[in-house]
C-alpha cells in the first residue's frame, strides 16, 4: 500500500518504525517530488541521472513497493538533484 494511502502512525506500525522515520522519509520524498518539477526533470530524466529505472522513481514518488526504502536512497536522489546535507545535534527537550 502507498504511504499516501495510510496515516503516519499506520506506516509506522506496519513497518515496525518510529513515527518520526515516516515523516522524515514522508518529507525527503515530497522534496524530491518537489525538486524534479522545479528543475522541469521527467521521471526518466531523473532515473538516468542516478542509475535506475524510470519505474523505480515513479515507485519512490507514490509510495508503492518502497516501504524499506532506506535513507541513502533517499539522500543520493537530493545530492543528484543539487542538495547538500549536514548532520547537527539536536536541542535538549
Amino acid at each position: 500500500m502507498a504511504w499516501k494511502e495510510m496515516s503516519v502512525a499506520e506506516t509506522a506500525r506496519s513497518l515496525g518504525v518510529s513515527i518520526g522515520e515516516v515523516r522524515e522519509k514522508q518529507h525527503l520524498i515530497e522534496l524530491i517530488i518537489k525538486e524534479r518539477k522545479t528543475k522541469k526533470l521527467s521521471q526518466q530524466a531523473l532515473a538516468k541521472k542516478i542509475g535506475v529505472t524510470q519505474g523505480r522513481i515513479a515507485q519512490i514518488e507514490s509510495g508503492v513497493g518502497t516501504a524499506k526504502i532506506t535513507f541513502d536512497v533517499l539522500l543520493n536522489i537530493l545530492s543528484a538533484l543539487g542538495y547538500g546535507f549536514k548532520i547537527v545535534p539536536r536541542k535538549a527537550a
